[in-house]
């Protein structure tokens, strides 16, 4: 199921490719990218989860926030390795990542419980765990144009971010399932607001109320 869902949103996306312009071009790219890491995760999660022989929490506290953030920093390396040291390029892109990821998982999610899902639950998901993907990937992709400066700092700079977007994922899906749920489903919009803060310089300045 979860490559049919894949290729009905991947298929329209790749086709718009080709006509849009350089800037707009590169995100939809990305979010593609992040379809893709989200389609090997569930495949790795597969086998991993009958491999270690965790029950199902246990496993997505564990496993899922390390093969995940591998798979989803990967394209945000290269593009920030290879292709750019700008910042304002990175950001977008490795978010982009992040959200490509949990439109297929969301979906996925979806379409396999259909009879239980509903109007808040899609609300609550998009404001959480969608987010938190997202958010991720903007951590590893903020710190990498200067991780790639300091030669010296250059791997254990790596390691230090995708440390931090596990510990991110970890902490959310162990808040989550807990009986601190609440605390879970806010964590990644404080982490929003607080990382768009600082983008501001310390103002909190809403887009659509700026003239």
């Amino acid at each position: 199921m979860v490559y049919v869902i894949f290729l009905c949103i991947a298929l329209p996306l790749l086709l718009m490719l080709p006509i849009l312009e350089r800037r707009s071009r590169r995100l939809v790219f990305f979010l593609l990218l992040g379809m893709t890491t989200a389609l090997i995760s569930y495949e790795i999660s597969s086998i991993l989860y009958g491999l270690c022989g965790l029950d199902p929490v246990r496993f997505t506290q564990t496993v899922p926030p390390i093969t995940e953030e591998i798979l989803k920093a990967l394209p945000v390396f290269v593009f920030a390795v290879f292709f750019s040291d700008d910042r304002k390029a990175i950001l977008p892109a490795a978010m982009s990542v992040g959200i490509g990821f949990s439109i297929l998982e969301n979906t996925t999610i979806l379409v396999q419980n259909l009879s239980a899902v509903t109007l808040g639950w899609a609300a609550l998901r998009g404001l959480s765990a969608s987010l938190m993907h997202g958010l991720c990937t903007m951590v590893i992709g903020a710190g990498l144009p200067y991780v790639k400066k300091q030669k010296k700092l250059f791997y254990t700079g790596i390691f230090g971010l995708w440390a931090i977007a596990v510990t991110m994922h970890a902490m959310f899906n162990l808040l989550i399932q807990s009986q601190y749920n609440w605390l879970g489903a806010c964590l990644p919009m404080v982490f929003y607001i607080m990382i768009y803060w600082v983008r501001q310089g310390g103002r909190l300045k809403l887009p659509f109320l700026s003239y």
